[in-house]
């Protein structure tokens, strides 16, 4: 596909992202009760390994609990651009570029590459590619813009 149209989306924290990191969390609290439960009635005659694991399983829970809210707090928020009349960087001989708009890039960082890792239809997990090292993983939904979820989805598809 060629010509694909020139977008601008929208790109937040992902519910499905959320749903999936309290589900992780939610089975491994039941684990730790499930751990507990023989000896939640007498503590005291609950062997000193059981209450020590038990314990470390809790703070490795809270721990674990912690770094899911601080990861999903910390997912990437703002645009995804695609110019198709824009000059590459690169000298790259294709026309068009990926730009990702956010507070700290007002003009837009020149993207080297936009890679679908994951296609749900209404959800699609993105890698950004800056020019250097850099990656970002970015959960795309329709639920934003539905009016320009097919530019978009159309844009990935003829770049890739």
């Amino acid at each position: 596909m060629h010509n694909a149209p020139s977008v601008v989306y929208p790109v937040g924290r992902c519910v499905l992202y959320a749903g999936l990191l309290a589900m992780l969390g939610g089975l491994g609290a039941l684990v730790l009760l499930l751990w507990w439960w023989p000896w939640l009635g007498a503590p005291g005659d609950s062997p000193l390994v059981v209450r020590v694991a038990g314990v470390l399983g809790a703070l490795l829970w809270l721990a674990w609990a912690g770094f899911a809210w601080r990861s999903w707090l910390r997912s990437p928020v703002g645009q995804l651009q695609w110019d198709a009349l824009g000059a590459p960087d690169s000298g790259s001989a294709r026309a068009g570029v990926w730009r990702w708009r956010r507070d700290a890039y007002a003009d837009g960082l020149t993207l080297q590459r936009v890679e679908r890792v994951l296609d749900l239809q209404s959800r699609l997990l993105l890698q950004l590619r800056e020019p250097g090292t850099a990656r970002h993983w970015v959960w795309v939904e329709r639920t934003r813009d539905p009016a320009r979820w097919n530019d978009l989805r159309r844009a990935l598809v003829s770049v890739s």
